[in-house]
């Protein structure tokens, strides 16, 4: 049996807890030994509320031979440099794959994702590495999302949509068929995406508009 580290002590790493307990591999391949300290420090009584113990801070741990290692940090740029730290560390990094997930057979997922439930990756559709789709979310097919982008509840990624490393998506959002969001990229709750966002640009709304 391995143990699963949760990377992050926040409520979103609270929220993975329970997600993983319904995830593929748990209870047979994997249990949850417990959270590490990442990139922000809560105060007391938010650290009481930690289902599992605090194992210790990224970039001090010891990895040991049957650790594997989530990383449940919802800021991009906060997910990059903790797990780049982990794995200097020789961290091994799972798909967290919910039960209700629906994953094509041509769909290409990399490692170190969160798929939520009822999330569902279609036809010849790829997802990179370290990508959160938190929970009924949709990448259609031949679509692409870039590495680190974090994909809040409800986000329809529809088919053709090319979707760069590093973006956040609001909860509702969608990119609509044929559509480039570019690196780094936010699209706020609710905002529709017809043509095209820039590199590092903040869109909201419908259409989603620079903000």
């Amino acid at each position: 049996m391995k143990h699963l580290v949760i990377i992050g002590v926040g409520g979103y790493a609270r929220e993975v807890f329970w997600h993983a307990q319904g995830s593929i591999g748990y209870g047979e391949k994997w249990d949850i030994k417990g959270f590490l300290d990442g990139d922000i420090k809560l105060t007391e009584e938010e650290y009481k509320k930690l289902p599992l113990p605090l194992l210790g801070e990224v970039g001090s741990y010891q990895v040991e031979k049957d650790d594997l290692f989530i990383c449940a940090i919802a800021s991009p740029a906060g997910r990059k440099k903790l797990v780049e730290t982990m794995l200097a560390s020789g961290a091994d990094f799972i798909n967290l794959i919910h039960k209700t997930a629906i994953i094509h057979g041509t769909a290409k997922i990399g490692i170190g994702n969160i798929i939520g439930h009822f999330t569902t990756i279609h036809d010849n559709s790829v997802v990179g590495n370290f990508v959160i789709l938190n929970g009924r979310d949709g990448v259609g097919h031949d679509a692409q999302v870039g590495d680190f982008s974090s994909i809040m509840g409800v986000v329809s990624i529809n088919g053709y949509a090319t979707v760069g490393k590093g973006t956040f998506w609001g909860t509702n959002s969608v990119a609509m068929p044929y559509s480039t969001i570019e690196d780094d990229a936010y699209v706020g709750v609710a905002s529709v995406v017809f043509k095209r966002v820039g590199k590092g640009q903040k869109v909201f709304g419908n259409p989603a508009m620079p903000i």
